[in-house]
């Protein structure tokens, strides 16, 4: 036998610039979510650090901070917890210009505004020993600040995890709830069809964006309450078609075998149906 064994589907993927483009941008944000409060500037909760005399500069701004410590200190984290929720700082972040050490006390000009500046002091006691490497440090703002003085990246960075959990957890429940109506409808029809496909057409009457917010309303502010709004509102298309290829194969010739054979109709949904549609279930 000449012939060539058939390329693999990875093989085939790699071929694709398009599929490679995607799967490397899909791999950096997953990278990202994972190892966010590691990498990004800002690994406070959230990326939540707020310092309003810097609001809304622009991409490459560069500040000079004193750093003072918290008091009481918030409790160190492990390293499991922040990469879940991140680390409090602790300390707190001024923003000043120039500074100088004068006997027992820190001397420095707190940046107020553009070209305003207001004179300061503080103890060196309060630092538990002043080192200037450690308590003085100039940070870059690579994509600049939001109007509450937070860095751009460190919250777009964090912001990805939040982006990944929407597509994923919300898929995940819409796949959940519309194969189960779809195939309920589809493969048994009667009074299962007509009451899923009367509830299809009722959701789908419903602008998507006024359904999540009613459905936020209803649930609360929150994450996981968008994550659950989304979800709900996605189910729609999947069920449709599940329904669709559940009535296309239900009396083929291999399904009626799988009846003749005695086998139950949980068995041949999930054994033999499920399978053969999955295609354009995953393309949706």
């Amino acid at each position: 036998m000449s012939q060539t064994a058939p390329l693999s589907i990875w093989s085939k993927l790699i071929r694709q610039p398009a599929a490679v483009l995607g799967g490397c941008i899909s791999l950096l944000a997953l990278f990202l979510a994972i190892a966010g409060y590691w990498i990004s500037p800002d690994s406070s909760p959230h990326a939540n650090r707020m310092i309003v005399e810097i609001a809304s500069r622009s991409p490459g701004f560069t500040q000079d901070f004193l750093l003072i410590p918290k008091s009481p200190q918030p409790p160190k984290r492990n390293w499991l917890e922040r990469t879940v929720s991140g680390q409090p700082d602790p300390f707190q972040f001024i923003p000043i210009g120039n500074w100088e050490v004068q006997g027992d006390s820190l001397i420095y000009r707190q940046y107020i505004d553009e070209g305003i500046y207001d004179r300061k002091s503080a103890s060196l006691q309060a630092f538990g020993g002043f080192d200037a490497g450690t308590h003085i440090v100039r940070q870059k703002f690579y994509l600049g600040t939001d109007k509450f003085g937070r860095d751009i990246l460190s919250r777009l960075i964090i912001g990805t995890r939040i982006s990944l959990l929407v597509g994923g957890i919300a898929m995940l429940l819409s796949l959940t709830i519309g194969l189960l109506l779809g195939t309920l409808a589809g493969y048994y029809g009667g009074r299962y069809d007509q009451a899923i496909t009367w509830l299809i057409n009722v959701i789908w009457s419903i602008p998507t964006l006024l359904l999540v917010f009613a459905i936020t309303l209803l649930l609360g502010k929150g994450f996981w309450q968008v994550f659950i709004a989304v979800g709900l509102t996605m189910w729609v298309n999947v069920a449709r078609l599940v329904r669709g290829q559940l009535i296309a194969m239900r009396n083929l010739e291999y399904v009626e075998a799988a009846r003749a054979l005695g086998y139950r109709d949980m068995r041949i949904i999930l054994r033999h149906i499920l399978p053969n549609i999955m295609g354009p279930v995953l393309v949706v």
